[in-house]
């Protein structure tokens, strides 16, 4: 399935001089935006992407939260019920689109910031569409924002096919198919399941250190919340 697109997001910041930029335009990004907002400064939000929760958008198809619904929501306005206790990827993509028009965040899309230099009592944010100059910046990249794949002695000459869990999307490509899965955090294990529950011949699981494996939820209650 592929998500539809944003309404058109500005690549120009419609605010020149605000009180404060963000750059990101993820959860924690709009979070920023909206409360820096609420405290009465104007905000700009600055992304290299096309549109807000890029991330999310990217990630595989059946992925859902693994928080509760009631934990996962951001400041000022909680995720409906309607959306169940374990939240789809879409569904928070739109939650996130939501959220930005709530709160009528300004939002400066596919502009890459390069570079974040002090001048005087302000910064100056380089960026591929031009200079942008605020006393508050606020960097919210991300934790994983760029994928790393460890550098196993042998791959090179590996004749199967070598993917990162950022660029799996659905089982798809491989029914039929024997796959090793390197890593059993939350990642790895549903895209175990997903492969062996979309076709593929054989799924195997190889991990360094025995996990402790917890339910999703216990006697109905979800494990997150405890």
């Amino acid at each position: 399935m592929t998500l539809a697109p944003d309404p058109p997001v500005s690549r120009v910041a419609a605010v020149a001089e605000p009180d404060a930029l963000v750059i990101g335009a993820g959860p924690a990004g709009l979070a920023a935006a909206a409360m820096l907002g609420k405290a009465g400064l104007s905000c700009v939000v600055v992304d290299r992407s096309p549109q807000i929760g890029q991330s999310w958008r990217d990630r595989y198809e059946r992925l859902r939260l693994n928080s509760v619904r009631w934990m996962s929501g951001l400041p000022g306005y909680p995720i409906e019920r309607a959306l169940g206790r374990w939240v789809t990827r879409d569904d928070y993509v739109a939650y996130l689109e939501r959220y930005a028009e709530r709160y009528a965040i300004d939002v400066a899309s596919e502009t890459r910031v390069e570079r974040i230099d002090r001048e005087g009592d302000r910064w100056r944010l380089q960026t591929s569409a031009g200079d942008l100059h605020a006393p508050i910046v606020v960097v919210a990249t991300g934790w994983d924002n760029v994928p790393k794949t460890p550098p196993w002695p042998g791959s090179d000459d590996f004749g199967g096919e070598l993917l990162h869990a950022s660029a799996y999307r659905d089982a798809a490509p491989f029914r039929g198919r024997d796959v090793l899965v390197a890593g059993i955090g939350s990642s790895g294990g549903e895209i175990a399941v997903d492969l062996l529950e979309g076709g593929a011949a054989r799924v195997a699981l190889a991990c360094r250190t025995p996990p402790n494996i917890f339910p999703r939820q216990w006697l109905g209650f979800p494990i997150s919340a405890a």
